[in-house]
């Protein structure tokens, strides 16, 4: 009897799987490779990655790659990369822990007009006309650089400390003019700005405006945009918008107000350095407030009040009586005389007759009149 020769031994396909993976290729009933499957973990690992949950990617990675070494399952690159991914942010978020304030940064919610309905986090960059928020960094006068360029959006019928009211790009400069250069440029331009915004900024209470500029390292990169936002002074917080435009009063509140705004224009730029600093300044300050005044003048006369024309009179006899002393004050030889010249503009601001006037026509009462009212401005620090 005579036997076949014995078959050869089966050799080590070239590369050998891993553990528990069958050997060799593996065949349907056809007869065709059948192609194997995609490891659902390694697909989630990387999409939870690039989603900024970096614990899930990690874990979901980690299990992916467990489960692809046993099964023989596609998807090794995909659970790598979302193993790495997730590993970079967690390093990153571990290297600014000890630096960085972190918040839970929800979206703010917007209509389809653009007002925040919803509060939540995002950046100044993203500040619009009307936003209402509070700054993620306490705001001081003399601070230089902002460690935190965050806000908090939230609805305006809420407490907030400021409010974003107009921005502007700065043109004619190709190197940066440094912070003196651009307070010199939008202090009074985000002051005029304001006035634009709010035709009645007493009737909020004593406020102040901030603006935000762009530093030396984003000018470099084209950033040109100065953000001018208002809040009240000190530690107070707003419950309401301060806009008030034409569609906010009526036609006698809106006539009084634009009656009275050169008045306001010219008042909220008085220099922050007093006349014994810089006679010169305080002295063409007082020059502006001359012609601002005999403007308001005119408007007062020409513009008819009813029910208001009595104190309306008034008012202009009291501005009359103390315009000259506005003049004599640009003309002043000395600290000392024009500070004389300023009690006896005092004498004649009206104060009286614009409460009553206000009252007639159903105006909050102002804190200060128009002739006292005084701007000042700060710039939060580079953006």
């Amino acid at each position: 009897m005579s036997f076949p020769p014995p078959s050869p031994p089966p050799q080590p396909p070239a590369s050998a799987p891993g553990p528990g993976q069958p050997w060799g290729p593996q065949w349907n009933p056809a007869g065709q490779p059948v192609q194997p499957t995609l490891n659902g973990f390694a697909v989630t690992a990387l999409v939870t990655s690039l989603v900024c949950l970096a614990p899930l990617g990690l874990i979901f990675g980690i299990v992916a790659l467990v489960q692809i070494s046993r099964n023989g399952q596609r998807g090794k690159g995909l659970a790598i990369a979302g193993i790495s991914v997730s590993g970079a942010v967690l390093l990153l978020a571990a290297l600014v822990a000890g630096t960085a304030d972190f918040k839970v940064w929800t979206l703010p919610g917007r209509d389809g007009d653009g007002d925040v309905t919803k509060s939540g986090w995002t950046t100044i960059l993203s500040l619009r006309t009307g936003d209402c928020f509070n700054p993620g960094t306490e705001i001081k006068r003399d601070q230089s650089t902002l460690n935190d360029v965050s806000v908090e959006l939230v609805p305006c019928d809420t407490s907030h400390r400021g409010e974003a009211y107009a921005s502007f790009r700065l043109s004619g400069q190709r190197d940066f003019p440094g912070a003196d250069g651009i307070a010199a440029i939008a202090t009074p331009r985000c002051a005029k700005l304001f006035l634009d915004y709010s035709l009645d900024p007493v009737a909020f209470g004593p406020l102040q405006t901030f603006y935000y500029y762009p530093s030396e390292r984003n000018w470099a990169t084209g950033d040109r945009t100065v953000r001018c936002w208002v809040g009240p002074k000190g530690d107070a917080k707003l419950d309401t918008s301060v806009r008030r435009d034409a569609s906010n009063l009526d036609s006698g509140q809106l006539a009084f107000l634009s009656a009275v705004k050169p008045i306001n224009a010219a008042g909220v730029l008085r220099p922050v350095r007093g006349p014994r600093e810089d006679l010169d300044g305080a002295k063409a300050w007082a020059g502006r407030m001359a012609e601002a005044q005999a403007e308001s003048i005119r408007l007062l006369k020409d513009t008819d009040l009813p029910g208001a024309q009595r104190p309306a009179g008034q008012l202009v006899a009291e501005l009359e009586a103390g315009l000259p002393f506005w003049r004599q004050a640009a003309e002043a030889s000395d600290a000392d005389t024009f500070l004389g010249h300023l009690r006896s503009v005092d004498q004649h601001n009206g104060d009286a007759q614009v409460r009553r006037i206000r009252k007639l026509l159903d105006l909050p009462l102002p804190g200060t009149a128009p002739t006292q009212a005084r701007h000042e401005a700060s710039a939060p620090g580079p953006v």
